[in-house]
């Protein structure tokens, strides 16, 4: 059965660089995502305890692994998003009073 992330948090950003196959560090991964080394490792601890990824630890750094690939990720859709009503507001009240002006020209 997949494990069902939201696309958008940071430990799925973290899986989907892990997903592209290149060994990276703690510091490595952090600088990548531009978010602090603190966050990341606590991201990584969740996914770690949930076994989704492993911690390979060398005498002078830590690697990140991915042990599984059956991760789905799951958002909003673009065509799902509500659009934005825009507010009438001083230019549609400036645009009648224009217009009265130009009745008032016109009489």
């Amino acid at each position: 059965m997949p494990i069902e992330m939201d696309a958008d948090s940071l430990e799925a950003k973290i899986i989907k660089i892990l997903m592209e196959g290149r060994p990276l560090t703690l510091e490595e991964t952090a600088e990548e995502l531009k978010v602090s080394a603190s966050r990341v490792k606590r991201a990584v601890k969740g996914l770690v305890s949930r076994g989704i990824i492993e911690v390979q630890e060398l005498p002078d750094k830590k690697y990140l692994r991915l042990k599984r690939s059956d991760i789905k990720f799951h958002g909003t859709n673009p065509t799902q998003e509500k659009k934005i009503k825009k507010k009438k507001g001083k230019k549609d009240e400036e645009e009648k009073g224009s217009e009265k002006s130009r009745e008032m020209m016109y009489r």
